[in-house]
């Protein structure tokens, strides 16, 4: 049986060796994305807080960005507890059409749903251009503008949801910067080292308890073939689990029947939107009330990090304010309340919580996949898991060579015969 699974174990990693070490490499620059980018760009995302002079409500903000940029459509905005954080304020360019793709769709996060119907959940990317919009109420595709919340001035603009570099990994990750060839290899892969990570597990297990130390450890003075064999089996040992964990997510995330699996594993369908309430006055005015929506959404998600402030679709309906959800370890899911666009009321909410728990598995794949659903220390892991993963193809493909090099045979006892 282990002849077999070896076997397996060889050829399924050949195949998709390659790929594994092109998505590992690109998964370490995408760990701590947001990190490097609030880094390099630290003057977007925070500012001074003057002594005694209040912020500027969202209505100004507003005004001062749409009189200086009179072509721009308004999407929604992002409002941070925290005093010292800039007001992201979405907007389309008037040049833009309106019809392009919805954020979220790049890394497999969920898309949240203010307009029209909401299902209360969302990925929450920092500064990536995504609002409350038309069609089905998903996030529409538009610019960032980072506005200091205590003068209104315009700190900095970001048009796409990535920087470069970023942009760059993440197609490297899910398409090997091949399109949708690319992204087939990626998600055949991923279901590729589900089984090489099971069958590595068998392998790797000892046939007798004295054996278990030698397979837990690195015999870091042993000649280099054995230290090689080490590295393969320990590490791949300490890592399997979490690698198994992240192409089980990676498999849910590229394929339609995999996330169509969990709801049938949990027995429950996907959750239906609630659709939005429309206002409460007919023919509402054109001026929205931002900031007493933003105040009822305030006093009902009072613990919350930021929240989500939507422009709504038409005169009649109402604004959508979404919070993240206070359920442990799925933050990055939206609790969504809606408003009347003129007054502020509340008219209802739709609960993260209220989803079914196929729809909560699936929009948690992307931060187990990230390693955000645990913060900075799941981060960490994340990015030492791949790190050590990067080893893997290599050392066992040096494991591949030495088991197939051929031994030179032994010399036969040839008896010399003197020649007079």
């Amino acid at each position: 049986m282990k002849v077999l699974l070896r076997r397996i174990h060889l050829y399924l990693a050949l195949a998709a060796g390659l790929v594994f070490f092109v998505q590992c490499l690109s998964g370490t620059v995408l760990v701590f994305e947001e990190e490097i980018t609030h880094a390099l760009h630290s003057e977007r995302y925070s500012v001074p807080v003057p002594a005694g002079q209040p912020r500027l409500s969202l209505a100004q903000l507003a005004a001062q960005f749409q009189q200086a940029t009179p072509r721009a459509k308004l999407l929604g905005f992002k409002v941070y507890a925290d005093p010292t954080r800039t007001v992201e304020l979405i907007f389309r360019d008037g040049n833009t059409k309106p019809g392009g793709p919805r954020l979220g769709e790049g890394r497999g996060e969920s898309r949240s749903q203010g307009e029209g119907r909401s299902s209360g959940g969302s990925g929450r990317g920092e500064g990536r251009g995504r609002a409350e919009g038309p069609g089905k109420g998903r996030p529409e595709r538009g610019s960032t503008a980072f506005l200091n919340p205590y003068t209104g001035q315009v700190l900095g603009l970001q048009k796409e949801k990535q920087l470069p570099v970023f942009k760059l990994a993440e197609d490297l990750h899910r398409r090997l910067l091949a399109g949708e060839v690319g992204k087939a290899l990626s998600g055949l892969s991923a279901l590729f080292i589900l089984v090489i990570t099971a069958t590595g597990i068998v392998l790797w297990w000892p046939k007798t308890r004295a054996l278990l130390t030698g397979r837990l450890r690195i015999k870091w003075g042993a000649s280099w073939k054995r230290l090689n064999h080490d590295l393969h089996l320990v590490l791949g040992f300490y890592c399997s689990l979490f690698l198994f964990g992240l192409a089980l997510t990676g498999v849910v995330m590229s394929y339609r029947w995999a996330t169509e699996g969990l709801f049938k594993i949990t027995g429950t369908k996907p959750t239906v939107g609630m659709a939005a309430p429309r206002s409460a006055a007919a023919g509402s005015p054109r001026a929205v009330a931002y900031d007493a929506a933003l105040r009822t959404g305030q006093a009902t998600y009072r613990t919350a990090e930021f929240w989500r402030v939507g422009a709504p679709k038409d005169s009649l309906a109402a604004v959508a304010v979404s919070a993240p959800s206070t359920l442990p370890l799925r933050q990055l899911g939206l609790d969504t309340l809606f408003v009347d666009r003129s007054t502020g009321a509340a008219l209802g909410q739709h609960l993260y919580s209220r989803q079914s728990a196929g729809a909560q598995l699936r929009r948690l794949t992307k931060p187990l996949h990230t390693g955000e659903i645990g913060g900075i220390w799941t981060k960490m892991l994340a990015l030492v898991v791949t790190l050590a993963s990067l080893t893997f193809p290599i050392t066992g493909v040096i494991m591949w060579l030495n088991r197939t090099r051929k031994k030179p045979s032994r010399p036969s006892a040839v008896k010399t015969l003197e020649v007079a």
